[in-house]
């Protein structure tokens, strides 16, 4: 489905855009550096397989590790809400994790991954575990990293530098027959494709790690689903941050 409509962009406002832009970039300049990605950490990121769900529907998500130099073992908590969705299935089946010291640990709201590999340790990104959710109640719902602890395959279990990323959290939209289409439409375009932090709001921080994302325009950054990040997904940030 198609959450964006003409109805978010600010009618006729072309020249806002235009003397905007040289304001937010000069801010977003010296907010740039925390957010984009540094090839001198590592991080763990979260995908998910649905941006909205029905209630009572199933998704997943995916939870990567990015290891900058190599990494034998990993402690990290995935955050989610209780109250919204309901953990159904855990799959480790392709995980570059070998050796679990514990079955992950699942308690209100947390999940608790701890294990390491055989190897001296893995490089770049790698699937940790796939996990199955359903989705209970309506509205937004946020998926989060927090805890999260690398150790180097060096022989001593040095502690390798980590760094949270734009995918450290994600957010799902929930919603039923009777939720009103306007609103879903408003929320999943705020809540899941501008915010691209997960902090529930839109903010310099998103505006920012928007133009770090420029030179490589990945389609992550095609708000309006026309299949390429352009100028046009520059001004739906923007018109989301200013109005």
């Amino acid at each position: 489905m198609n959450w964006i409509s003409n109805s978010i962009l600010p009618p006729k406002k072309k020249g806002v855009v235009r003397f905007m832009f040289p304001a937010a970039a000069s801010i977003v300049a010296l907010m740039s550096a925390s957010v984009i990605l540094s090839t001198e950490a590592s991080y763990v990121r979260l995908e998910a397989s649905k941006t909205t769900v029905e209630a009572g529907g199933n998704f997943s998500v995916q939870i990567y590790a990015y290891a900058h130099e190599p990494v034998n073992a990993i402690d990290v908590t995935i955050n989610y809400d209780s109250n919204k969705v309901s953990v159904e299935q855990i799959d480790r089946g392709q995980s570059v994790i070998t050796i679990w010291t514990e079955d992950p640990v699942i308690t209100d709201n947390k999940i608790i991954f701890s294990g390491g590999t055989f190897r001296r340790g893995f490089l770049k990104e790698h699937l940790i575990a796939s996990v199955d959710f359903k989705a209970k109640s309506t509205g937004p719902s946020e998926f989060s990293v927090s805890d999260l602890l690398l150790l180097a395959g060096d022989g001593t279990g040095t502690e390798v530098a980590v760094s949270e990323v734009i995918d450290s959290k994600l957010n799902l939209f929930i919603y039923d027959e009777n939720s009103d289409p306007a609103k879903i439409k408003v929320e999943a375009t705020l809540n899941l494709l501008t915010d691209l932090d997960g902090d529930g709001k839109i903010t310099l921080r998103d505006i920012s790690a928007f133009m770090a994302a420029w030179h490589d325009k990945s389609a992550f950054y095609d708000f309006n689903s026309d299949g390429k990040m352009s100028f046009r997904d520059f001004s739906i940030i923007l018109a989301n941050y200013f109005f």
